[in-house]
């Protein structure tokens, strides 16, 4: 079934039943308050009548006032039971008096009450003094026909002297219950159809959300990610579906442009990675041949053979980076920490990269030659330092680079300046990325740089929980700022 076919019909349904439930309720109080009000009415006239009964003598002058003249109180009883039923003839009230041997004085042709009027149970409670109101399906002739009674207890000198009943037909309860039912089968009807449009309308609104969304996946699903779901100013569960699936598309569409850049990273890292490697297969392949055929001077071999030996270590060296990133993403690496020297520890990386920073007529200085011990894996951190030193030397010429060692209370800081080419903002975003190279032209290649050296190392900063942070102006130069926690 559709949803906008099943919504309608929960929504009608639920109105139904809360109509059916309400209808059901007012008519059962309604029909309890309509026998209230009869058995008041009926207990008023009984009131009534037994007063005046109790009022009687025998002895009254008066015969305007007392028009039964001499007849003595029994005998007055039945003319006065009579002429009230006269009187209340449009109310359709009659009425029985029993003695106090259940034998009716009033109406003489009846002889006999039925056991459904008057149980042996309910006389007891009558002599006691109780009053009874009850609704049964025979009339006083024992006819089938719903009629109302009220029995009540008729004391004479405070001594039970008999019953006295008033009955009405029920056909007045019965006749209001219809009008008040037909007026409530009207409303329910009229309500039904009003309900079932506001249904129609409150199912038809929820779809069309539904329908909303179903459009925006399919967006998604065919590679549109700009697309945006409206969402209003109601807090439902629908606007909140509508907020995290914009926010869900954001990030695909941030994703997918995340997913280009790496791409044009990864091309861009093959470009290098060809280049790097074919110049140093060149030079060896070269001198190779040079040596096979005697084509190199005896003078000359020793030169041939360094060269050689320097475009392997250069081969190495862009091998073991991309193994080094990928151990270090899948996390098949192993940190060995322990406290050393971290300034002797600089002052031998200065040692060794002096030659490389004479190349670009650079000097490397440290400026506080105090001992400040550092916990994090030895060799790790010598890769870490020589990274960004030797990043520093490749982008600083005819420049001085500065390190200095500070400790805190829970950290040690080295950081490395150098005063060359600096960065832009862009490149600074993008420094950390896999592949990425601030110097795309390779003319700054005389370290063999790979696009990997500062992945590598944001990467074993973090294992050491640590972190690095880097500051640059373009043509102002570069600050590294490393932290490692102290040990415990």
């Amino acid at each position: 079934m559709r949803y906008l076919y099943q919504q309608l019909l929960a929504f009608w349904l639920l109105i139904i039943l809360t109509l059916v439930l309400i209808s059901v309720s007012f008519t059962n109080i309604n029909k309890r308050t309509l026998a209230a009000q009869n058995y008041n009415e009926m207990m008023k006239y009984i009131k009534s009548v037994n007063a005046t009964l109790n009022g009687f003598h025998t002895d009254l002058s008066d015969s305007f006032s007392e028009p039964y003249g001499n007849l003595s109180r029994e005998e007055i009883l039945p003319y006065y039971l009579f002429n009230a039923e006269q009187v209340l003839a449009n109310q359709q009230i009659k009425f029985v008096l029993i003695d106090s041997q259940k034998n009716i004085i009033y109406p003489k042709n009846n002889k006999e009450l039925q056991k459904s009027l008057l149980d042996d149970w309910e006389w007891e409670q009558l002599k006691q003094g109780a009053n009874i109101s009850k609704t049964i399906k025979y009339d006083l002739d024992g006819k089938p026909n719903q009629t109302s009674y009220v029995l009540s207890n008729r004391s004479v000198s405070n001594e039970f002297n008999g019953v006295l009943i008033a009955s009405k037909s029920a056909k007045d309860l019965e006749y209001s219950e219809k009008l008040i039912s037909d007026n409530l089968l009207k409303g329910f009807i009229i309500s039904s159809l009003f309900g079932g449009a506001i249904s129609f309308g409150l199912a038809a609104r929820q779809v069309k959300k539904i329908n909303d969304l179903k459009r925006a996946v399919n967006q998604i699903a065919n590679g549109n990610y700009e697309i945006e779901i409206e969402e209003k100013d109601n807090k439902d569960e629908f606007n909140e579906l509508a907020h995290d699936f914009n926010k869900m598309a954001v990030a695909l569409q941030e994703n997918e442009k995340e997913i280009i850049r790496q791409e044009e990273l990864r091309k861009q890292f093959m470009a290098n990675t060809s280049h790097e490697m074919r110049t140093p297969l060149t030079t060896i392949k070269g001198l190779l041949e040079g040596f096979e055929y005697g084509a190199i001077p005896e003078s000359q071999k020793e030169k041939a053979v360094s060269l050689m030996q320097n475009e392997t270590d250069r081969l190495i060296r862009l091998v073991k980076q991309n193994l080094d990133f990928e151990n270090i993403r899948s996390q098949q690496i192993t940190l060995s920490a322990t406290t050393f020297n971290g300034t002797e520890a600089i002052k031998n990386i200065i040692a060794q990269l002096g030659k490389k920073a004479e190349s670009m007529n650079d000097q490397i200085v440290l400026l506080n030659e105090e001992t400040v011990a550092i916990y994090a894996d030895h060799d790790r951190f010598i890769q870490i330092m020589v990274n960004i030193i030797q990043n520093a030397i490749q982008f600083t010429k005819n420049g001085e680079i500065k390190i200095v060692l500070k400790e805190t209370d829970s950290d040690v800081l080295i950081s490395v300046e150098d005063n060359g080419i600096g960065m832009t903002e862009e490149e600074q975003k993008n420094i950390w990325d896999r592949y990425f190279k601030a110097d795309p032209s390779r003319k700054n290649t005389k370290l063999g740089e790979s696009g990997l050296g500062l992945s590598i190392v944001k990467e074993l900063v973090r294992l050491h929980r640590g972190s690095i942070d880097a500051f640059s102006e373009k043509d102002q130069g570069t600050t590294f700022t490393v932290r490692f926690p102290k040990e415990g």
